[in-house]
């Protein structure tokens, strides 16, 4: 395997914008973030654990109900990408009960968006290693705690993507590799090595993953959960800018978003329509009921039904500042109502008609999640949630992180799990003593 030592923030493929438009991106973070004033934050600077009292008298305390509580498995919660959760999170100042390598000293480490599942969280680390080195580690932790309950390490590489865990298997992309490990024990179940991207979906005992091979298109390969074993592939139409996107998975339906809209039958990856959106499509779809919602390359959101008809189409504000491309992340969908962010702005919209309800400038660039109405949003060093009627800032929480970190930060068990120069478990105080 080739060895990777840029982060994955600085190794961005075909798949995403530009690389220059990212870089404008990230500069204006702290301009955006320094804007917002007035407002409650958490410093956890002086204390890994967040809470100011003694980090082992505050892991003991912590005891969210995880094992009973709504899973995290992928993306957005599942292969349709909703992004709603079934439990409550946080709505006041929080803490972080535990963090798992705060303050790792390492220029390359990333931390990947995890997956919590039945009270055990499940997320893969990459670091580099001695003077050329790079390695990728798939932990699974005690969710209350944070102790590490397994690992498995890849060397060769730091790349990886977001964890995924179906039907006692986890699933995690390394470098141009699918692994597939025990999820109670992390004993390697099959290894798929070919020139995969690092994000899956998995639905229905299949795996999904995008070959990017630069000899020809872009395919979507279909794996046996089970054994690893190809079922199928479908070619994928490709612009030399714009890679496929991680795809979504409805009702016997494969949603793949790149530079066009396409669905195909998840039997044999048979194509069903595809619609052409002019710009291409920059992030998962999202599959409500009858509905579909992607995030469009010119900065707007776009709804479809599941045939492909066209439903509306709406710009989403954006602050930042001088790109010209403004990435707008996959939409989150609950009660009515679409939730995105584009470059540090977080919109909301009528799901049924695309009318905008508020708009707020947020220190987040990533995909928001939302339990219970409220939507949590997070970025590189910044986490967040605001009231989802309204959009007023509830919390922030801010942490050293200086390299990149996960996309995504789950709602679970009345914890959120924020991936950023480590993971933190955050939780409210009062949540500490059930």
């Amino acid at each position: 395997m080739t060895v990777s030592r840029e982060p994955k923030s600085r190794r961005r493929r075909r798949r995403d914008l530009l690389t220059t438009a990212g870089a404008t991106l990230v500069t204006g973070l702290s301009g955006c973030i320094d804007a917002l004033e007035g407002e409650t934050e958490t410093d956890p600077a002086a204390d890994p654990t967040g809470s100011g009292d003694d980090p082992a008298e505050s892991v003991a305390e912590l005891r969210p109900d995880l094992t009973d509580a709504g899973s995290y498995r992928m993306h957005q919660y599942g292969p349709d990408h909703v992004g709603a959760a079934a439990g409550t999170g946080p709505t006041a100042d929080v803490e972080a009960a535990w963090t798992f390598r705060e303050g790792e000293d390492d220029s390359y480490y990333e931390i990947g968006s995890p997956a919590v599942v039945d009270g055990t969280v499940y997320v893969a680390e990459g670091r580099s290693v001695g003077n050329d080195g790079a390695e990728t580690t798939v932990y699974a932790l005690d969710g209350a705690t944070g102790e590490i309950e397994w690992e498995w390490t890849y060397p060769g590489t730091n790349s990886f993507g977001g964890t995924v865990v179906a039907d006692g298997t986890v699933v995690q992309g390394v470098g141009p590799s699918v692994v597939a490990l025990e999820a109670d024990t992390g004993t390697e179940r099959w290894r798929v090595d070919r020139d995969l991207n690092d994000e899956v979906t998995v639905a229905d005992g299949t795996v999904y993953a995008i070959e990017t091979t630069y000899s020809g298109p872009p395919t979507l390969v279909a794996i046996d959960l089970e054994s690893g074993h190809e079922r199928w592939t479908a070619a994928l139409a490709d612009d030399g800018t714009y890679w496929p996107t991680l795809p979504a998975v409805a009702d016997g339906m494969v949603y793949q978003g790149g530079s066009e809209l396409v669905a195909l039958s998840a039997a044999d990856g048979e194509r069903q329509w595809s619609r052409d959106v002019e710009r291409p499509v920059t992030g998962p779809p999202t599959v409500v009921d009858d509905a579909l919602y992607v995030p469009v390359g010119d900065g707007t959101v776009a709804a479809f039904d599941r045939d492909g008809t066209p439903r509306w189409s709406q710009a989403v504000e954006s602050a930042g500042q001088g790109s010209g491309l403004e990435p707008v992340t996959s939409p989150a969908v609950d009660d009515g109502t679409l939730y995105v962010t584009n470059a540090w702005q977080l919109t909301a919209f009528e799901a049924e008609t695309g009318e905008k309800r508020w708009t707020t400038e947020t220190g987040s660039n990533d995909p928001p999640v939302v339990a219970d109405g409220v939507v949590y949003a997070g970025g590189l060093n910044t986490m967040e949630a605001y009231d989802g009627t309204d959009g007023n800032l509830l919390w922030r929480y801010r942490s050293d992180a200086t390299s990149g970190s996960g996309d995504v930060a789950p709602v679970v068990g009345g914890a959120v799990f924020f991936p950023s120069g480590g993971l933190h478990a955050l939780i409210e105080p009062d949540e500490a003593s059930r």
